[in-house]
């Protein structure tokens, strides 16, 4: 996914902050480390207005770090809510190559297909001779290690576990873009929405919620070490999987919590109502399963303004949520 969902589907199994510090570095670089720790706002504030000053040096997942000597002209993307925040960025010009899964928005489709998230072709990677690869936060660390080899550079992040990680991914991609500007509006979008949820549910009571992310031979959830999960009681519920780690739950603990409301995607729309198991929950008997469109919610992009609000009139169908 990250589609987590296609976590999922890689895995179908398996599931799924950083620390973003500016600071010169001895070498005369600016460093991006991921898992530091308080990044947005401090940073935000600080590049408001300014330029990014290349070269910059941002930590990937894997520890390596990779250096943007200047802005990159031409991108290819493997990672769907990259591709989204580029757009959202003003920078979807820069796009030469995309992912099979990377579908937003729909210009995008009109960009070169380079393969699935996992599935690369490293000739035909190198051969495109990209400013800049952005991978999937699922990537191997052989074929990122691969490309890194031939010369190719690549940023590979993984900001998945939670909430917090989506400003964390549009505050770096708006530095190595040059574009810091437009990604603290972004942010700041995002933090607004955030700031109107906490002020107007406070003291409202909260539903018992769980998002089905898989279900039958797998079941999985949004559990509480996730973003989607970190989601959800921001937006106003009480998750009932938050005991859960690593996208996996257990149906018989379900049965017990017995949620208020259950989220799905259209995959399960049908299926849950005869699914042993779930088919017998309150919420699905009284009516109470909720449909999303899952890449608003799996992806960690700008849309998730949109999936806050939706999950906040799920979760408190009587309250209006009115932004500043």
């Amino acid at each position: 996914m990250k589609k987590i969902l296609l976590k999922k589907i890689v895995v179908m199994g398996l599931m799924i902050l950083m620390m973003f510090a500016t600071a010169c570095g001895s070498n005369g670089t600016n460093n991006i480390e991921e898992n530091s720790q308080p990044h947005s706002e401090i940073e935000t504030q600080e590049n408001e207005t300014s330029n990014t000053q290349y070269p910059i040096e941002i930590q990937t997942k894997f520890g390596e770090k990779v250096i943007i000597e200047e802005e990159p002209e031409t991108i290819l993307s493997f990672s769907p809510e990259m591709t989204e925040i580029i757009f959202e960025l003003g920078a979807g010009d820069k796009l030469i190559g995309r992912s099979t899964y990377c579908n937003y928005p729909e210009e995008v489709l009109e960009i070169e297909e380079f393969g699935t998230l996992l599935d690369l072709n490293v000739e035909t990677i190198i051969e495109a001779n990209a400013d800049l690869v952005v991978l999937s936060s699922m990537i191997d660390q052989d074929l990122f290690a691969t490309l890194m080899n031939q010369g190719v550079n690549v940023l590979a992040l993984d900001y998945d576990e939670n909430f917090e990680g989506t400003m964390d991914y549009i505050e770096v991609m708006g530095s190595v873009l040059n574009r810091n500007e437009e990604a603290t509006n972004v942010i700041k979008d995002i933090r607004n929405i955030l700031a109107t949820l906490d002020k107007q549910l406070d003291g409202v009571e909260k539903p018992t919620a769980y998002f089905v992310i898989g279900a039958g031979e797998w079941d999985s959830t949004a559990t509480g070490d996730t973003f989607i999960g970190d989601m959800m009681e921001k937006a106003g519920a009480i998750n009932v999987a938050s005991d859960g780690t690593n996208w996996s739950y257990n149906i018989e603990l379900l049965i017990e919590q017995d949620p208020d409301i259950l989220i799905t995607s259209e995959m399960y729309r049908e299926a849950l109502s005869d699914l042993e198991g779930y088919k017998d929950l309150t919420a699905i008997q009284e009516g109470r399963l909720f449909v999303v469109e899952e890449d608003k919610y799996y992806r960690q992009g700008p849309r998730i303004k949109e999936a806050l609000l939706e999950l906040a009139e799920i979760f408190h169908p009587n309250i209006t949520v009115q932004l500043d």
